[in-house]
């Protein structure tokens, strides 16, 4: 090979270039492994990012539920009852069965958790049974509940505490606010 010479005008680069058109395939797969095992690393960050997601949306889809039922039972003036069922993973806000006609809500709405999401709940003291003992207040039986009056308020006989729970590790609860004027997210806690 002769040596460089400037003289004709190509430059170096330009030189070696010339000489080599393509990657060797030693190259190539190097390039490969390396781009395998960083997707592999950024597999592992996504999924619990993912994981996280979940637990994360469906908090919020509860809470917005509850912002909903306030409003409807405002709008409409009638009592809406937020119900959760904890053994079929399954929730859902419709007008109180006492107030519904025979054909029943057309608004009603119903959800199902993710498979990876657990819903505990921790209810009350107080009943479901009217100010007079006289008559039950139409809530589902044996389900938890959040019942908004007809003036934007949750009664007593509500739930106190919601946890999302996703495996062992992490939760949030939706509590009322300090105020009563509805229901906030909170990290977990053990407190009841």
């Amino acid at each position: 090979m002769q040596p460089f010479r400037q003289s004709n005008g190509i430059s170096r680069a330009l030189y070696w270039a010339r000489g080599r058109r393509g990657f060797t395939l030693i190259e190539l797969i190097f390039v490969l492994t390396i781009l395998a095992i960083s997707a592999a690393f950024v597999a592992a960050r996504m999924s619990s990012f993912f994981r996280g997601r979940a637990l994360n949306f469906e908090a919020r889809r509860i809470l917005s539920l509850t912002h909903y039922g306030q409003s409807r039972a405002v709008a409409e003036g009638v009592p809406v009852v937020l119900w959760l069922n904890t053994k079929d993973s399954t929730y859902g806000l419709t007008v109180q069965s006492s107030f519904n006609d025979t054909d029943g809500d057309i608004h009603a709405n119903l959800y199902t958790l993710d498979p990876s999401l657990s819903l505990q709940t921790i209810t009350n003291d107080g009943s479901s049974i009217s100010e007079q003992d006289d008559e039950k207040l139409g809530v589902p039986q044996d389900l938890a509940f959040i019942r908004f009056t007809p003036d934007g308020f949750f009664d007593d006989s509500s739930v106190r505490k919601i946890t999302l729970s996703q495996g062992l590790d992490t939760a949030l609860d939706l509590v009322p606010m300090l105020n009563r004027l509805g229901y906030e997210i909170r990290p977990a806690s053990n407190a009841n």
